[in-house]
């Protein structure tokens, strides 16, 4: 059986990057976000604050993760709605300022009447 060394090379270059791929560590990403829990309303009002939600996340660089208007507790008290939203690389004090920026402001008097959240903003890495 005739043997194809650049076969052998390939092979063997290949596995060597994937064990070194495995063992580098890998760079921390930062991110903001905002974990909202609660109970809502179901509004046509709710509707139009999601709406004029979406561009300011969007300018903020920030995206949602996940709306669950059925979590499944386990534990603790609240409303069984979630919302994580993730802003790659802000820190607290950028979560702090698109919170009480007026646009948001104007959001928050828009749905408050049909909310009971528990808003946290929270430093993550991974």
């Amino acid at each position: 059986m005739k043997v194809n060394v650049t076969v052998i090379v390939g092979i063997a270059a290949g596995s060597a990057g994937m064990i070194i791929g495995a063992i580098l560590p890998k760079p921390v990403e930062k991110y903001g976000l905002a974990v909202v829990t609660g109970s809502t309303e179901n509004t046509p009002v709710m509707k139009e604050y999601t709406s004029k939600l979406q561009p300011l996340l969007e300018k903020a660089g920030c995206k949602r993760i996940t709306r669950d208007y059925d979590t499944l507790f386990v534990e603790g008290r609240g409303g069984p709605m979630t919302v994580i939203v993730s802003c790659k690389g802000a820190t607290e004090k950028e979560g702090v300022a698109f919170y009480n920026s007026p646009e948001y402001q104007k959001l928050i008097k828009l749905r408050a009447p049909y909310t009971n959240w528990q808003f946290r903003l929270v430093q993550a890495s991974f």
